[in-house]
């Protein structure tokens, strides 16, 4: 319904969500948008067609249980597209103008999903730009409830032919998924099948990550498997904030080991680094 609506029909209903109840009348909307109280009249028309308002005993205008939704979805999106402008830089004055424009183009979920978790990325670097030591516990804690992703590295934990990164990187899909819920986060990694020569036969070998541990408090911990995925907590994975800005970067780490289903020719059982970052 709301990526039907113009910019006043937008103000319009944002106005009686948000106005004291005693001021939700078209004379104080008139004063409030500044507008002619002729047009605001056609519009709350407009709204009554849609079964968004509704005109009630003296003829007073209210919202009704759709309107009232709609309106209420409408101001969380306002919400995202503001703090996403201004983690931008864009100048308050133009912000609240930008937005209106924003919601009248009718976004679509997806993308306000996509823009409420680039927006939530954003917060978390000018939450924790400058700190040097805080895990992924502490980021969880500014998450709300959702999925988010994330491109990670797994590096080997000693250089190798002049290469420190792990053929682990192959076993997995980039990138990661953070599931948060309750403040308390778990990260998961959707395992691929890998192929590789033998070393001693130059057979083609096919294998996938069947078991995984992570480094927690000085001992190696069992990973959970769930399906085609295998999954740890974030509080094990430790963090720094680097550069500034809009350009800060969060840098988790914590150390992994793997098993690979066809034994540990291409993919040992020895510890590599997996590394996330926020950007």
């Amino acid at each position: 319904m709301s990526e039907n609506l113009n910019g006043l029909q937008i103000q319009l209903l944002l106005y009686f969500l948000e106005a004291e109840p005693k001021k939700r009348t078209v004379t104080d909307a008139a004063r409030y948008l500044n507008k002619p109280k002729s047009s605001l009249t056609h519009i709350l028309d407009s709204l009554d067609g849609l079964a968004l308002m509704e005109r009630v005993e003296g003829r007073k205008s209210v919202l009704t249980a759709a309107g009232k939704r709609t309106a209420q979805e409408l101001l969380h999106q306002r919400k995202i597209l503001e703090q996403y402008m201004q983690y931008q830089d864009i100048p308050p004055a133009q912000i609240k103008e930008n937005a209106l424009r924003a919601l009248s183009a009718g976004f679509s979920d997806e993308f306000m999903a996509r823009l409420a978790e680039q927006e939530g990325r954003m917060r978390l670097k000018e939450i924790f730009a400058g700190h040097r030591d805080f895990h992924g516990g502490d980021i969880c804690n500014y998450l709300k409830d959702g999925s988010y992703y994330f491109p990670f590295i797994i590096y080997r934990e000693q250089i190798k032919n002049h290469n420190n990164l792990s053929m682990a990187n192959r076993g997995f899909e980039n990138p990661c998924e953070l599931i948060v819920k309750d403040h308390e986060g778990l990260i998961y990694l959707a395992v691929k099948t890998v192929s590789a020569e033998s070393m001693s036969s130059g057979k083609k070998m096919e294998g996938r990550v069947n078991k995984m541990q992570y480094l927690y408090e000085g001992t190696f911990r069992d990973g959970g498997i769930d399906g085609r995925y295998v999954y740890f907590p974030v509080t094990a994975l430790d963090f720094i904030a680097m550069g500034k800005g809009r350009d800060t970067l969060l840098h988790g780490s914590v150390c992994l080991k793997m098993q690979c289903s066809v034994g540990d020719m291409h993919m040992p059982e020895s510890t590599a680094i997996f590394t996330m970052f926020i950007h």
